[in-house]
């Protein structure tokens, strides 16, 4: 009798586990982005629209909303001084044009990598932002602190997850980090449901896999280049880091400085400095909208890879979209 009583007690709990796994599911949301080729958002897609997959196995959309509320975007901007003026003219341009798109309600923060600079964490006050780089610091991260290694800090600074959390990372490379890893890193955004973009200062590897932690492929997502904005190169030199970060987080990293050999990158030329500000406003597009998908994922042993496509029929009857969205789902 004992027995029978200890084999149902234990029947129930596993089935109380199991409908709770499947109750939280229900409840996750996942930030999907879907931009057209100049990076804005596309508006009036439905639940159905979209189809996923885990494991071959299909992931339930349960609800679909449109979200274009405030923001908390933090921007980690490398002041290496071994970049070129160009560079840093460039940074500077980016960083004022990511202010000039903020909306009523949106906050910035803003860290220094491998060089001096003020932290400013998140406010409203935009002069604080733009004059926080270049300023004497206490080295109070250590001296020269690394991309890595900033943005590990930087996870920290925006405490209880709120929808759309951004970071912004505007640098050459992700080298030189003493402590963080990409893996540390990327485990830092996926637990605090934080998005990463990059606008890239040098070369970016789209082909790429980060030892011990996620593998990434080229895809239609990839690198932009000058124009279209989006573009489909595969390229396999470069920072192997920054391309794998962004998009497994459901972000992206666009290629603004010194990503291709063949070309001059002179801020003295107009057309320049108007291609960097198209690429920091297309981000700046990219954060402040995107969609809250509720998924009930099938139930797995631990987060998965999965896919998410749109269907065949919206995209024949649309320009070309390109979806953004987190790429390790479950098991809840």
């Amino acid at each position: 009798m004992v027995s029978r009583i200890l084999s149902l007690s234990i029947v129930m709990f596993f089935s109380s586990f199991v409908l709770a796994q499947q109750s939280a599911c229900k409840a996750a949301d996942i930030p999907v982005g879907v931009i057209g080729l100049n990076g804005d958002a596309f508006r009036g897609l439905a639940a159905e629209d979209f189809i996923g997959h885990i494991q071959k196995k299909p992931v339930t959309v349960k609800g679909l909303a449109f979200d274009d509320g405030p923001r908390r975007v933090l921007i980690v901007a490398d002041v290496n001084k071994k970049l070129s003026p160009d560079s840093r003219k460039a940074e500077d341009e980016m960083i004022k044009t990511l202010l000039a798109s903020a909306r009523p309600g949106d906050t910035f923060a803003i860290m220094p990598a491998h060089g001096p600079g003020l932290d400013v964490k998140f406010t409203e006050d935009h002069a604080a932002i733009s004059q926080a780089l270049g300023q004497p610091d206490e080295g109070k991260r250590g001296k020269e602190p690394g991309v890595l290694d900033t943005l590990m800090v930087g996870i920290e600074w925006f405490g209880p997850p709120q929808p759309g959390d951004s970071i912004v990372v505007i640098a050459a490379d992700m080298q030189g980090s003493r402590k963080a890893t990409a893996r540390m890193v990327a485990k830092g955004l996926h637990d605090n449901h934080i998005r990463m973009f990059g606008l890239a200062l040098g070369p970016v590897q789209t082909k790429s896999s980060v030892a011990g932690g996620f593998t990434t492929t080229a895809s239609s997502q990839g690198l932009a280049q000058s124009e279209p904005l989006v573009g489909e190169f595969v390229y396999e030199t470069g920072d192997e880091n920054f391309y794998p970060l962004t998009t497994d987080s459901g972000g992206l990293v666009l290629s603004v400085m010194n990503g291709d050999s063949r070309r001059t990158y002179s801020m003295a030329n107009p057309q320049m400095v108007q291609s960097v500000r198209q690429k920091a406003h297309s981000v700046a597009s990219m954060i402040s909208a995107y969609y809250r998908m509720q998924v009930e994922p099938p139930l797995v042993g631990r987060p998965e890879d999965w896919s998410l496509t749109i269907n065949q029929e919206i995209q024949k009857h649309s320009q070309p979209m390109f979806i953004l969205y987190p790429h390790e789902l479950g098991p809840c």
